[in-house]
């Protein structure tokens, strides 16, 4: 009876993140310098920033929150109705090695807010990210390389 609900939770738990798969694909090196460039001509980053923003370092500026916004909704990362899509962080930054589980996790559980302050969205996702990178810059550089 035991093995049967563990094999009933494994098959859940299967199912589950297959879904998550199915909906969110994690996006590729390409993907994130396309998005970072698009960024860059929506906003008019200029040139000494923008080079910061490639090294995923977003000084503030007064185009930081609103680039930091757009770059995590073209990689599907965060939405204005929903904010931060949690599995798909953790998709997104472990696709390439779950080693990193832990630190991703800690990141979110440290930094995502549900816009409490009621901030402009612009600033509720730099806020989340600006919390969340320090923590895991070294893996969104592996992951984007």
């Amino acid at each position: 009876m035991q093995s049967q609900f563990l094999l009933l939770i494994a098959a859940v738990a299967t199912l589950l993140v297959a879904q998550t798969a199915a909906k969110f694909q994690p996006k590729s090196p390409a993907d994130a310098e396309k998005a970072l460039e698009d960024c860059r001509e929506e906003f008019y980053v200029p040139d000494d920033i923008y080079e910061k923003y490639l090294n995923y370092e977003f000084p503030a500026h007064r185009r930081t929150s609103c680039f930091v916004k757009c770059f995590l909704e073209k990689l599907e990362l965060f939405s204005e109705k929903k904010g931060f899509d949690e599995r798909a962080m953790i998709s997104q930054f472990t696709s390439k090695s779950s080693k990193d589980l832990a630190t991703v996790q800690h990141g979110l559980e440290k930094c995502i807010d549900h816009n409490e302050a009621e901030s402009d969205v612009c600033t509720w996702a730099n806020r989340v990210f600006s919390c969340w990178l320090p923590i895991n810059r070294h893996v969104v550089r592996k992951v984007f390389a």
